[in-house]
């Protein structure tokens, strides 16, 4: 059902009621009325042949350096455009440092070059609407840049440096760094990149360089000098296939170019890499995650591809696909969706990398009470191609549906190089999609079924559930040849797996154990054995004149309250789940909003001075310091939830008085400096805690100042039954101070 904003139900009401209203204003016009038909059968339109596509022949350049360029004129705007491919990836990256690939890829144009300062090459680019991305994915990497061009004499120079000579300034480097964790804390809110992530670990292992993800702990490991080095190590001249288009002449450009790129020296031992083969068999098994705030199941099923592009049958495969799933007329939609309205959607293919084999999956969206019946469903259609071939019309359907798209892998300067490039790298020849088109036009029926049979193999496939299966109608066990169902955790490590005390440095130990004894020091000073005496607490806190309430029954149940120019908003969290009410309904709190909630609960004095002995909570000495005139001692805290934060205490009173974090914004990518100072402290039941909190966000657009302070805070209240469940109150007796 499609879901309509309140401006758009209203206008299509009213639309309904115009045309109502037009016909009772003239209720026999439409009977009266002729309507005119055409004079001619159109099924006897004849129409004149495609006129022939001539594909534009870039000109290849090599130089000395091994470095290959193609060049492409096109005067048609007033812009020059160039894309970078490089043999980089994360297959090559350290499996202990998983995300530097990423991160060196972001960082290469964040942070500057040798000559000119991040803010200063921003400048640039943006007084002159110029363009410079630079990225690395999992076997490759690129470097894009658009000018116009009349600007391409400044813009030439600094795509060139970022490509050859970054800087990686320290604080981007930690700014991407805060950007890949923030990913990482909110990857499970998607099911579609649940499914996507969980499939590959399936398919080759979790350790395969094809299916290994970055952690928060792996991210942590990153240094600047990881960029540095994993950059010196694979980009290099020989390494790099770069393509120019756009309006200029290209004798000209090509010795621009050679300025620019002639004298970046190439390494003598140097070698493109070549990326790994997967380690991959086909076998069968049924995996489920669960995701109870969902209300529809995402299945995918495949096992490992055994063809590159090379192959003899790669057109027969390519048929295969688009009788399968090619799109409305394909036998999964015609048969899961159309027919047996299983399916939300529902596709597949059969993929082939140009040096490696790919994989074969299929997949469906289905509700959740019918997710047997939708994964049999599609695997019916997956044994039916190894028994049936193709009709004569689906082979035709599918002909058509590849030979009549034919043109659009060329409908862009920048696709047509692209594609050279890629053929260049992988050394397959040029017209190599040429060869495809016509090889496709040969093949048969029963070519089609050969290989169907030959590369399909749907008992040695894995199968994949998210879902809520608390809803599902059958049993997952029926679909298991041996009745096993793997449940997958899916939850976010933060610490390396077997990681503890004992694979500390001596350092590691001694900063660990100074934190303790700090962390001591504070909850003395606040209150000592006061903190154990806390069952629950009660705080209402008014900030920029919106008033919330907060009550947290130790060690992790609470309720928050908050009124917003929206509407009112309600948390709650029993211990396992966390649901959130707002004008919108009520739901299962994402896994990201959970995490920020806890954070924000990890940093609040009181709950973190009754929670030091918390499993999964770890305190570092950071050493001593001097903010504006005051001396503090430095404590790093990692919480169980949320971000790690710097905790300042007083070197005087051993109070904490000041708290620094860094996040990302997740609307906007932006990332934000915190700092709150904790100020008139004041004593309830024993405990001494500050009244007034002032909280400081920095980001590159300014600073953002908020005042936050407790209007009442109860210990050990009363508490009402049902107050962790939505729908009470928060309510209950206890006194305040």
């Amino acid at each position: 059902m499609d879901r309509f904003s309140p401006t758009r139900l209203l206008s299509v009401m009213a639309l309904g009621l115009l045309l109502v209203g037009l016909g009772a204003l003239h209720p026999a016009s439409a009977q009266e009325t002729d309507i005119q038909t055409a004079d001619y059968d159109v099924t006897e339109l004849t129409y004149p042949e495609l006129r022939d596509f001539d594909v534009p022949e870039p000109e290849r350049v090599e130089l000395d350096n091994g470095m290959t360029i193609f060049l492409l004129e096109d005067p048609e705007l007033p812009q020059v455009n160039a894309t970078a491919q490089v043999g980089v990836g994360s297959v090559y990256e350290p499996a202990e440092k998983r995300g530097l690939a990423s991160i060196t890829g972001t960082v290469m144009r964040t942070g500057g070059t040798e000559s000119m300062a991040p803010d200063s090459l921003n400048t640039v680019l943006e007084n002159i609407a110029a363009t410079v991305e630079t990225s690395i994915g999992e076997t490759s990497g690129s470097a894009y840049m658009s000018t116009l061009s009349d600007h391409v004499d400044t813009v030439l120079p600094i795509f060139a440096e970022v490509l050859r000579r970054p800087a990686f300034a320290e604080d981007r480097v930690q700014q991407a760094k805060s950007q890949v964790k923030s990913g990482i804390s909110r990857r499970n809110d998607n099911v579609g990149s649940i499914v996507s992530r969980e499939f590959d670990k399936i398919l080759y292992g979790e350790d395969s360089p094809y299916a290994r993800t970055p952690e928060l702990y792996t991210v942590d490991r990153v240094q600047r000098q990881d960029l540095v080095d994993f950059h010196d190590q694979y980009f290099h001249p020989n390494n790099v296939i770069l393509s120019v288009w756009g309006d200029f002449d290209a004798d000209q450009m090509e010795q621009t170019l050679r300025e620019q790129f002639g004298n970046w020296e190439a390494a003598a031992d140097f070698e493109p890499p070549t990326p790994p083969e997967p380690d991959a068999e086909r076998a069968h098994s049924v995996n489920f995650v669960s995701k109870n705030d969902v209300n529809q199941s995402n299945i995918r099923m495949g096992h490992p591809g055994e063809l590159t592009r090379r192959s003899d049958d790669y057109a027969s495969v390519q048929m295969m696909n688009e009788v399968l799933s090619g799109g409305f007329s394909g036998r999964l939609f015609q048969q899961v969706r159309r027919e047996k309205g299983l399916a939300y959607s529902v596709g597949g293919a059969y993929t082939a990398g140009y040096n490696r084999p790919g994989r074969f999956y299929a997949g469906v969206a289905s509700q959740s009470a019918s997710t047997v019946e939708a994964t049999n469903a599609v695997m019916t259609e997956v044994e039916r191609m190894r028994e049936e071939p193709p009709t004569e019309e689906e082979l035709g359907l599918a002909k058509d549906s590849y030979l009549n798209s034919f043109v659009f892998n060329f409908d862009s300067e920048r696709e047509i190089l692209g594609r050279r490039a890629t053929y260049e790298y992988y050394d397959y020849p040029a017209d190599f999609l040429q060869q495809t088109r016509n090889a496709i036009e040969e093949v048969t029926p029963d070519d089609v079924l050969s290989a169907a049979q030959t590369y399909l193999h749907p008992d040695e496939s894995h199968i994949l559930i998210v879902g809520n299966g608390d809803q599902f109608s059958e049993d997952l066990s029926t679909l298991s040849q041996d009745g096993t169902v793997d449940t997958l955790d899916i939850s976010i490590p933060r610490e390396a797996p077997g990681a503890d005390e004992a694979d500390m440095t001596a350092a590691e130990e001694e900063a660990a154990m100074a934190g303790q004894k700090m962390m001591a020091s504070a909850k003395e000073a606040l209150g000592g054995s006061a903190f154990d005496q806390i069952q629950n607490m009660r705080v209402v806190t008014k900030q920029q004149g919106t008033e919330s309430t907060l009550v947290v029954r130790l060690p992790d149940q609470l309720r928050t309250e908050v009124s917003t120019a929206m509407g009112n908003i309600t948390v709650v969290n029993d211990g396992e789940t966390m649901k959130m009410k707002t004008p919108q309904g009520t739901r299962t709190a994402p896994p990201s909003a959970r995490g920020q909630i806890m954070g924000q609960l990890w940093r609040s004095l009181p709950y973190l001075m009754a929670n030091l002995d918390h499993d999964g909570l770890t305190v570092t000495a950071q050493g001593d310091t001097t903010v504006e005139g005051t001396s503090y001692q430095q404590a790093r805290v990692k919480p169980p939830a949320g971000p790690e934060y710097t905790l300042y205490l007083s070197a005087e009173t051993m109070r904490p008085e000041r708290l620094t974090l860094e996040q990302t914004n997740p609307q906007t990518g932006q990332q934000v400096q915190v700092t709150q100072t904790f100020t008139d402290f004041r004593t309830v039941s024993g405990v001494r805690l500050p009244f007034t909190t002032e909280t400081v966000q920095s980001t590159g657009d300014g600073e953002n100042t908020v005042t936050a302070t407790i209007q009442s805070l109860d210990i050990n209240a009363d508490l009402e039954d049902g107050l962790f469940t939505l729908g009470s109150s928060s309510g209950g007796g206890g006194a305040s101070q």
